[in-house]
């Protein structure tokens, strides 16, 4: 999925991408508070990043489909960094 989000994610350094790991594994928050973390670590947009991810009929973002997307991002950038 190519996303601004998943953008952010394959132009990150390391560290950021470390980052990305520690917010995508904290079970303490939704997907919502991911993404806004996510977002500000990034220097992006929240509502520009919202509108792109995948949501249900009632308009939420759908979390599994969010998180997976987020973790292929992470593990394509995780093999080449290393």
């Amino acid at each position: 999925m190519s996303n601004i989000l998943a953008n952010a994610i394959e132009k990150s350094k390391p560290e950021q991408i470390d980052l990305c790991w520690a917010v995508l594994k904290y079970k303490e928050i939704g997907v919502l508070r991911k993404i806004k973390a996510l977002c500000s670590a990034f220097g992006l947009n929240l509502e520009q990043v919202t509108s792109e991810l995948p949501k249900d009929d009632s308009g939420r973002i759908i979390d599994w489909q969010t998180r997976h997307m987020i973790h292929d991002s992470l593990i394509k950038m995780s093999k080449t960094n290393q």
